[in-house]
């Protein structure tokens, strides 16, 4: 039996040929050749900067529960009922505003139609008033776009609105504008309508 042969210089033994015999030592920056399909797994900290530090994200406080920690980006029932109340409000202006506004202009523009609208004195009036009561149609369905996002200053701007034609809705004994109004108040300044404006249903809702 021959010895076995001495190491070769730096330690290890020389890789068998398949005939079992010695071979000559890997060349330098050899690499051994993997099996297909096979990828050794990534460093640690691979694909996010150097250094990167992420911190959890919580759920602010008073939003609904998630199992995530992210605050489902929905809006709740409030402030849909309060988007619906608003696009009706500016359903009745709008209608009315067009219709007059369209009538002002051809008092303005044709004499013979203000002679028919018995309005040749002062054919400015109907469409003055025309546009006043679109202007208002107009702001109201602004105001049932942007209910649809966060703001706390816009929820006090909800409240002002809806509280100047109580009185006229009084006075004119007009229930359905007097409860739109109403419940416009009680939805925005409550439950989690008032969550959501203030900011606490979502930190930066996206519409």
């Amino acid at each position: 039996m021959q010895p076995p042969s001495s190491p070769p210089p730096g330690g290890g033994y020389e890789p068998l040929r398949p005939n079992g015999a010695h071979g000559p030592p890997p060349a330098p920056g050899y690499a051994p050749q993997q099996q297909p399909g096979f990828a050794p797994p990534p460093p640690p900290g691979y694909g996010h900067p150097p250094g990167a530090q992420y911190a959890p994200v919580y759920a602010p406080q008073g939003a609904p529960y998630n199992p995530y920690g992210v605050p489902p980006k929905k809006r709740p029932g409030a402030v849909v009922a309060i988007r619906i109340i608003m696009f009706v409000l500016a359903s009745v202006p709008l209608l009315f505003g067009l219709i007059l506004t369209g009538l002002g202009l051809g008092v303005f523009f044709s004499y013979e139609f203000a002679v028919d609208m018995d309005m040749e004195s002062d054919r400015t009036v109907m469409l003055i008033i025309g546009a006043v009561i679109l202007a208002i149609g107009l702001f109201h369905l602004w105001l049932g776009f942007r209910a649809g996002k966060p703001g706390k200053a816009f929820m006090w701007t909800l409240v002002v609105v809806s509280c100047i034609p109580i009185p006229f809705n009084l006075l004119l004994t007009n229930p359905i504008g007097l409860g739109a109004s109403v419940a416009i108040i009680v939805l925005a300044v409550s439950g989690n309508g008032r969550v959501f404006y203030e900011g606490r249903w979502a930190p930066y809702y996206q519409s």
